[in-house]
């Protein structure tokens, strides 16, 4: 048999034991959401993914620098390295015993291009997480990129699905169906964290550590989730430590909105007294996390020099002090909510540009439905508000290039649209939506093929 039919008999083998889980995992299962419902959400993210990997293959045609394929790569170095040094490749794999000096171990790893890669400042992370998980699939890959690509999007599923239902039980019933549109249909979303990036298991992860914590504070099995939560905390803070950050903070205060009396009083002391404490013990934290923002801003201006980004919105280098990121807030705000535009330059740009459009017309729109969320949609909205300060601040500051900007954003554009639909009246939007010719048959169509009840 040709490795063409191994390799599609496997694809196909895989994606039929995902779509079979769907009625067997609990966390699809309870999720509201019908079998063919799951199906065709899981369809258009394998449909995302794949083009991730033709974008990358036929339109970023420099492979060393390609996201998807320097740690695809870098595997396969570690992978083919196993026969001759399997104890060695064992420490690099799981981590356990790895020793960096050790000279088997560095004749290993050397051949990589990104596994030992570090960033500097408050925000440093590693790529061995990411490579690792693609060393582990190749044994049951048979090597195909197709392969590693749909076992990333059903990771995402995960992610997205537990996110769904994580933040569901904050509407009134039925009315949290509408949140199908930023976790499962925003198209950025859909391409940045469904292929074989980083961003995919960020949504892993987002959205198992939002299922773990909300469940916490609603008291249901709290142990369970406190120690399922901080483990997913620790596999985000290896791969994107501001993420984690944000969402700690954010749920920090979504924690001192939920409590009353003395609860909140002691929760609120809590944060003070650890503020106090990471300030007491490293006086230096504040100006050292600004600097690292520049650092990092620089580092990316470099690189859109040196690979001549068309998208590179500022060329100064500038100098890493603890003032410098407060002058760049007007700019980064700019950035986040208004690029990339319609006219910016590339036609991936310009599809986002419009996307960017479309999430901004239907923010001015919904002004007419506000409604001042209450009770547990407060607490929600306290949360994306503070998930969205610090996600955009961050990245507006980071990011000069407009092409990188729509990708490290999404989960801020996410949570955007979330804050959006707690502070309207859902029931006046939907109403007002079904007068449209032929927009109740719609919903009506939508919602049983979708859901496992109908609207």
């Amino acid at each position: 048999m040709s490795q063409y039919l191994i390799d599609l008999s496997l694809f196909v083998l895989y994606l039929a034991v995902m779509v079979w889980s769907f009625d067997r995992l609990p966390l699809f299962a309870h999720s509201s959401l019908s079998r063919r419902g799951l199906t065709a959400f899981f369809s258009l993210k394998l449909l995302f993914s794949i083009a991730t990997v033709l974008v990358y293959t036929y339109y970023y045609t420099d492979r060393p620098h390609a996201d998807i394929y320097k740690y695809f790569d870098d595997s396969k170095v570690i992978y083919d390295a196993i026969g001759e040094h399997p104890g060695t490749c064992f420490h690099v794999i799981t981590g356990i015993g790895y020793d960096k000096d050790d000279a088997e171990l560095k004749a290993v790893i050397h051949p990589t291009q990104h596994f030992d890669k570090k960033e500097d400042g408050i925000g440093e992370v590693n790529n061995r997480l990411v490579i690792r998980l693609h060393v582990l699939l190749r044994f049951i890959s048979h090597g195909n990129v197709y392969i590693h690509t749909l076992f990333f999007c059903f990771l995402s599923f995960i992610g997205c699905v537990a996110l769904y239902r994580a933040l569901q039980p904050f509407f009134e019933y039925r009315q949290g169906r509408v949140l199908i549109l930023p976790v499962f249909l925003i198209p950025s979303v859909l391409f940045w964290t469904s292929g074989m990036l980083k961003e995919t298991l960020v949504m892993c992860f987002l959205g198992l550590m939002a299922f773990s914590a909300f469940r916490v504070l609603s008291f249901q099995n709290i142990m369970t989730n406190l120690v399922l939560m901080i483990c997913w905390v620790l596999l985000m803070y290896l791969v994107k430590p501001f993420i984690a950050l944000s969402f700690l903070a954010g749920f920090y205060v979504m924690a001192t909105v939920n409590f009353k009396g003395l609860p909140r009083i002691i929760t609120i002391l809590f944060g003070v007294a650890m503020a106090m404490g990471v300030l007491y013990l490293h006086q230096t934290f504040i100006c050292e996390a600004m600097s690292s923002l520049i650092a990092k801003r620089n580092d990316f201006i470099q690189l859109g020099m040196a690979m001549k980004a068309g998208s590179l919105s500022d060329t100064t280098i500038r100098e890493t002090t603890c003032t410098e990121p407060f002058k760049l807030i007007p700019s980064a705000i700019y950035n986040v909510f208004m690029q990339p535009a319609i006219w910016s330059p590339g036609a991936m740009n310009k599809l986002f540009g419009l996307e960017n459009l479309l999430v901004l017309l239907m923010a001015v729109v919904s002004l007419r439905y506000f409604k001042r969320p209450k009770r547990a949609k407060m607490q929600l909205a306290a949360f994306s508000l503070v998930f969205i300060v610090l996600n955009y601040g961050v990245v507006g500051i980071t990011i000069p290039i407009i092409g990188a900007l729509v990708r490290y954003k999404v989960f801020g554009l996410l949570f955007f649209v979330v804050l959006v639909f707690t502070n309207i009246s859902i029931r006046k939007f939907i109403s007002n939506f079904k007068k449209l010719p032929g927009a109740k048959k719609m919903l009506a169509g939508a919602g049983k093929f979708i859901f496992s009840r109908s609207f």
